[in-house]
């Protein structure tokens, strides 16, 4: 097989992957793989117009053809930026720019060999950037990047020994490029396997994404049931000697029924979502948070001692009563409850916890809402609060434990922050 025909197959090849990733933009909406797409298009273009090279003007066939297949391989490094979430930059477009700048000087783009080189270094250039990308954003799919980029970065390697052996041996056409013909065959290969292992990196992808929804209410964005019970077993496995001790928060909001009553479910929904927000922030990755359904949402985190998980139910209540949604021209202000439950990590049983968090909860909306409750064994004691000082103890079939005492003595230096320090 002459090295033309292997330049039409490779545009064939190119102009295929243009099309089944541009579907895949079609249907999935997502840029990287229409810019992906378009790399390919513009990859297979150019690579079929220096195929074409006698049968069409020179200009379009090398300066021109050259330049589409260089800005091809931009727009594959453009593409491996959106996967990776990142902003597009210009370097992209340095493969394409080395290409023609060398076109301006008269030596390189009246000689054969000299475009031949330039080509190649540009094409390694490029490739170089894409397996440095590959390698520095390993993210959750680390062995199949690593993987493709020494695919990738084998093809850089192709493309180096072409140009040099082009330039020793001062190639005049195609026919007389042996040498850089039987290169052809191994970067034909490598390019081969790396569409497979990209093939795979998308799959990966789309599998780590459906693993999030598996776990990600779909309303807030926050955990779901599912979501927050994986992390109560993670967090169990965990060794912390620091903090022996898992909380299971769980808070209610107050009086729901009637937001959505009053303004309708669309109110109610902004408000599930405002409240997960300031759930997330006032948690400051401390734990984890997530909606249990309806209007219940709760936290499992590692504390030291039942104050820590006290005053990080009160901080995120506090939090909520402060804040104001706007739903249109309306100013909504809600309230939550909280019930609060522990137990020692090694032996900690989720049910219980679960049990235990809804008897405080309930617990807390019995004795007026806006309020934090926890469970200690059979006892169940009101938190006191800084925000209601002064007013009467609560219930008295409800006993303060000593721990409880000393979270008066903490609410009583000042009020909390808004979000926990």
């Amino acid at each position: 097989m002459d090295i033309l025909t292997g330049l039409m197959i490779w545009a064939a090849e190119a102009i295929t992957l243009a099309v089944l990733l541009w579907s895949r933009w079609f249907a999935e909406r997502k840029n990287y793989c229409l810019t992906w797409s378009c790399g390919f298009a513009l990859h297979g273009l150019g690579v079929a117009l220096v195929a074409a090279r006698g049968h069409i003007p020179d200009f379009m066939s090398i300066e021109l053809a050259n330049a589409i297949i260089l800005a091809g391989v931009g727009g594959w490094i453009a593409g491996l930026l959106q996967f990776d979430g990142r902003r597009v930059e210009g370097y992209v477009a340095v493969p394409a720019l080395i290409w023609i700048a060398g076109m301006f000087l008269t030596p390189v783009r009246e000689t054969f060999a000299y475009r031949v080189a330039l080509a190649n270094m540009a094409s390694a250039t490029g490739y170089l950037i894409i397996s440095g990308l590959l390698l520095k954003h390993a993210g959750t799919s680390r062995s199949t990047r690593q993987i493709l980029a020494a695919l990738i970065g084998a093809q850089a390697v192709c493309s180096f020994l072409v140009a040099g052996s082009t330039l020793l041996a001062q190639y005049t056409s195609f026919q007389t490029a042996h040498v850089a013909g039987w290169l052809f065959v191994p970067t034909a290969i490598c390019f081969m396997a790396s569409v497979m292992f990209a093939g795979k990196l998308l799959a990966e992808r789309t599998e780590q994404k459906l693993k999030i929804l598996a776990k990600t209410d779909a309303l807030t964005g926050v955990l779901n049931r599912r979501g927050l019970i994986d992390e109560f077993h993670a967090l169990r496995a965990h060794v912390d000697p620091s903090k022996p001790i898992i909380a299971f928060l769980q808070f209610d909001l107050d009086f729901f029924k009637q937001i959505n009553d009053k303004f309708g479910h669309q109110a109610g929904d902004a408000v599930l979502v405002a409240f997960a927000e300031i759930g997330q922030t006032s948690l400051r990755g401390r734990g984890s948070f997530g909606r249990m359904g309806g209007e219940e949402f709760a936290s499992i985190l590692r504390v030291k001692d039942m104050v820590e998980a006290a005053s990080i139910a009160e901080a995120v209540r506090l939090t909520i009563k402060r804040q104001t949604v706007l739903i249109g021209e309306h100013e909504l202000k809600g309230t939550v409850s909280a019930g609060i439950a522990l137990a020692v990590a090694e032996t900690a049983n989720l049910d219980l916890l679960l049990s235990a968090a809804d008897r405080a909860l309930y617990t807390a909306k019995n004795c007026g809402r806006d309020r934090s409750a926890i469970a200690d064994g059979a006892d169940i004691s009101i938190v006191p609060s800084a925000d209601r000082r002064g007013e009467a103890e609560e219930p008295g079939d409800l006993r303060v434990s000593q721990q409880v005492v000393a979270l008066r003595r903490i609410a009583a230096i000042g009020q909390p922050s808004a979000v926990l320090p």
